[in-house]
């Protein structure tokens, strides 16, 4: 099966790119396939005010850090706990507000109605159950559909499972065996850490763009290629979880609304790409094609039996490496006019 390349940042790639040479802008209508001013107005797309803070980068330590093992035991404050709930509304049950197999941290901050669902669990052991009353509004926001409620919903709680966690200390010895990152040393896993904070906010600048310009309409052929390619992505990727796609998708609480929202998003994204490259002139050399095809070979290379370079060249045609290099230097055209600081300090945790 042939692995949709993701035209996204990649770590290697953002900061090596040059950015466009804003001379004047040129007609991109032959390389795009159809004309992309009749589809898209540019807004804003340099000069953004971003900061890479200290919070941004101690929840990404404690996600590299994160370790749990199950434990048999009542649940405690800083545990994880796995569970599963149903919803009911006047004594029926909401499909849309039941989930399977959810794991949340006690003390996890980004979704309140989870904490109240953990805090319930906490002093309950696996195979307890709890029922919680929350709010119209609490339930929207847990929706599986993302649809607006306004009576209140009783939801019960199963415990799975109960796992203790722990945030080991960084050291040489746990970036070599633990981490998962191609580091030997501390400051090495800090400086892979450190790259990813950029792409994020490459990646978050980006979309800032995107949702500034004005979409009129869209190419059906264009819509058609986002589809396809993005269906074909999920594919390749339930097909590694050994899952259907529409398990795939159930995991990922991707519905038909989401889905369409992130087509439609990726559609106007490429627009926008597009526009960048007309107006600022930015262009693509044959090295860094090349260099793409490279990246892209060590990343499939044994995979899917890609064992030569000529291998990826035959499935991944010109057009679309171009396309791919294309988004990631107009990404970092954003990045780099951007008002982008750093305030975080490196620690151990």
């Amino acid at each position: 099966m042939k692995r949709i390349i993701s035209i996204v940042l990649t770590v290697s790639l953002i900061t090596a790119l040059a950015t466009g040479c804003g001379c004047g802008g040129r007609d991109v209508k032959k390389e795009a396939g159809y004309d992309v001013d009749k589809y898209i107005e540019l807004g804003k797309y340099t000069g953004f005010k971003y900061n890479i803070d200290q919070k941004k980068f101690d929840e990404m330590l404690e996600e590299k850090t994160f370790e749990s093992e199950a434990v048999n035991r009542p649940a405690k404050k800083g545990d994880e706990i796995e569970f599963s709930y149903t919803g009911y509304i006047k004594g029926k049950k909401v499909k849309d507000l039941s989930q399977d197999n959810i794991a949340a941290e006690t003390d996890q901050k980004d979704n309140a109605v989870y904490k109240k669902f953990t805090d319930a669990l906490i002093g309950k052991e696996k195979g307890d159950t709890a029922t919680v009353k929350i709010s119209g509004a609490e339930a929207s926001k847990i929706s599986n559909d993302k649809k607006k409620y306004t009576d209140e919903v009783s939801v019960k709680l199963k415990i799975i499972e109960v796992s203790k966690v722990e945030h080991p200390t960084v050291t040489n010895e746990w970036v070599k065996s633990e981490s998962g990152e191609d580091a030997n040393t501390v400051e090495e896993f800090y400086a892979i850490m450190e790259q990813e904070l950029v792409d994020n906010a490459t990646a978050d600048l980006w979309q800032k763009a995107v949702d500034d310009a004005t979409m009129n309409s869209w190419p059906p052929e264009l819509y058609s290629k986002v589809k396809e390619e993005e269906e074909a992505d999920a594919a390749y990727n339930a097909d590694q979880w050994n899952m259907s796609l529409d398990e795939y998708y159930a995991m990922n609480g991707d519905t038909k609304e989401t889905l369409e929202k992130e087509y439609m998003n990726q559609v106007k994204s490429t627009l926008v790409m597009w526009a960048i490259v007309s107006k600022e002139d930015i262009k693509v050399s044959k090295k860094e094609m090349e260099e793409r095809y490279n990246d892209l070979f060590t990343e499939l290379k044994g995979d899917n039996g890609y064992n030569t370079i000529e291998d990826v060249k035959k499935d991944y045609s010109k057009a679309e490496i171009k396309e791919a290099v294309y988004l990631q230097k107009t990404q970092n055209y954003v990045y780099k006019n951007s008002d982008v600081k750093k305030t975080y300090t490196v620690h151990n945790n």
